[in-house]
């Protein structure tokens, strides 16, 4: 079979699928089957696929069109430039995560910052971006043994200097942090059962749902965090997108806080200086 009769296979084959992109995935799948540039899936659009690489082309398929999210299935993801391994069980990191990225490395230069916490750290793109971009001292949390297995594995694959440990919230957490970051569960508990099939179905629940208000894991960190936070040290939130003026009433009282909006216009990051 050539390339271009198994993408119009595949684009039929998914296109039942709300949530997919039929030809966008269906090139990233093959190129990453053959171990090409996608630009070569273009490019080679008469060239005769090898049986194997049929074979394991609808196979990935099949899995997609039942709802696994395409992260879980290639076992990777792309954040910022950089390869990530992305463990079944472990939150699939999302684009608008960038801009944290993006806000907390700008801060960390401007102030000559040396020291970063993240409370959370999933795969561990976070901490490992910023660890990569500003070599700062780095540490990241989390309370899942999967989380922070995956995060060791891109560690070590991305050469990053990070320090990974266990610990629910602040429990293990010892020493003072220029920046804490986080990126909560801030999913409320009722709205969980809304969401896309193959973010509920798929995805950790426990990464997820942010309690009743969604703002639960937010309320602990921040009564907690300037016992671990230096002067003048910033405490940073991904936030959900209407989560603005509940999450500034919370941080309000020990933090001078600013907020900064994704590309759809939502605000998605918390930014707040704290008072000494």
């Amino acid at each position: 079979m050539k390339i271009k009769e198994a993408l119009s296979k595949a684009i039929v084959y998914l296109n039942e699928r709300k949530f997919t992109d039929p030809l966008y995935e269906s090139r990233l799948i093959l190129s990453l089957i053959l171990e090409k540039d996608i630009s070569f899936i273009y490019a080679y659009l008469d060239l005769e696929l090898e049986p194997k690489d049929e074979e394991k082309f609808f196979q990935i398929l099949k899995m997609r069109q039942y709802g696994q999210p395409l992260q879980y299935i290639l076992e990777e993801t792309y954040f910022m430039g950089k390869k990530f391994k992305i463990n079944r069980g472990v939150l699939i990191p999302r684009k608008e995560t960038e801009i944290s990225v993006e806000v907390i490395t700008d801060i960390i230069k401007k102030n000559k910052y040396k020291s970063f916490l993240e409370i959370g750290c999933g795969s561990g793109i976070v901490t490992i971006m910023v660890n990569l971009l500003t070599n700062i001292n780095c540490s990241c949390l989390d309370i899942s043994d999967l989380a922070i297995e995956n995060t060791k594995t891109n560690i070590k694959n991305l050469g990053a200097k990070v320090q990974v440990f266990k610990s629910n919230l602040f429990e293990n957490v010892e020493g003072k942090f220029d920046i804490i970051y986080s990126n909560p569960p801030y999913i409320k508990t009722g709205e969980i059962k809304n969401l896309q099939d193959e973010v509920k179905n798929f995805e950790p629940i426990s990464a997820l749902d942010g309690g009743e208000s969604g703002l639960e894991f937010y309320k602990k960190i921040i009564k907690q965090s300037t016992n671990y936070l230096n002067d003048n040290g910033f405490l940073i939130f991904e936030i959900g997108y209407d989560q603005k003026d509940s999450i500034e009433n919370l941080m309000s009282k020990d933090f001078n806080i600013f907020f900064k909006k994704d590309l759809q216009g939502y605000y998605r990051v918390a930014v707040g200086k704290r008072r000494c």
